[in-house]
């Protein structure tokens, strides 16, 4: 791809997937993207293949401290950025009884506390600048329950709250906030493997991903608040 001129923008769990896909087709349309992910070696492919206008960052978002100093070394960068899309996420189909403390952990930190943090350093500038957006990828789960998926659920649940009040609270100075929630797609999500290619019960990731990015190109008057997606074969929702 040619070297990006348009907006920046900061994308979580840019690495495989849904993420990968979002930074494709936002280069796609001429924006510049930071992907940030843990797996060095697929974001260094992803800088070969998508050219100048992509930076990786590999950070761990399960460290929090790790966060707030990538937070703090790139704060003069950051305060630039047009938009946030947080699309990581971790969880087991597991009884909660069999999670350990630190899975627990780790999980409300990459779910939940790393979106807060992040938007805790971006929002000043945004405000500054009179606008922004953010886009949060929960799941339907943050809007149902589900035996064996409590922690998961309870962190999908308190990201759409956060969400939510986020709009609330900085649609007046022109920031739009949006929660994606999709259902069942296809990746290697909790141990699973990617690439079933069953469009009936899996979304294809490419092509959620321009749904998203349809939603961020609305008229500047309009906000898409929430949406929810599903594979009209996924059994339960």
């Amino acid at each position: 791809m040619e070297e990006a001129k348009g907006r920046s923008w900061l994308v979580i769990g840019a690495s495989r997937g849904l993420g990968q896909a979002l930074c494709e087709q936002l280069m796609a349309r001429g924006e510049r993207v930071i992907g940030v992910a843990r797996d060095a070696a697929a974001l260094r492919r992803m800088a070969d293949r998508l050219g100048g206008g992509f930076r990786p960052l590999v950070l761990d978002l399960a460290d929090a401290a790790g966060v707030e100093r990538a937070m703090q070394a790139h704060a003069t960068e950051w305060s630039s950025l047009h938009g946030l899309i947080h699309n990581a996420g971790i969880g087991w189909y597991r009884p909660f009884l069999d999670h350990s403390s630190d899975e627990l952990l780790d999980l409300l930190q990459v779910n939940l506390g790393a979106a807060m943090q992040l938007c805790h350093a971006l929002l000043p500038a945004m405000c500054r600048r009179g606008g922004g957006q953010l886009l949060f990828v929960a799941s339907d789960l943050a809007r149902r329950p589900l035996a064996n998926m409590a922690p998961y659920v309870a962190s999908k649940h308190g990201l759409a709250g956060f969400a939510q009040s986020l709009l609330r609270e900085f649609r007046p100075q022109g920031i739009r906030v949006s929660l994606v929630n999709p259902g069942m797609i296809d990746t290697g999500f909790g141990g699973g493997e990617a690439g079933q290619g069953d469009g009936h019960r899996l979304l294809e990731p490419g092509q959620l991903a321009e749904l998203i990015v349809q939603m961020l190109w609305q008229p500047a008057g309009l906000v898409v608040d929430e949406l929810t997606v599903h594979p009209m074969g996924q059994a339960d929702f």
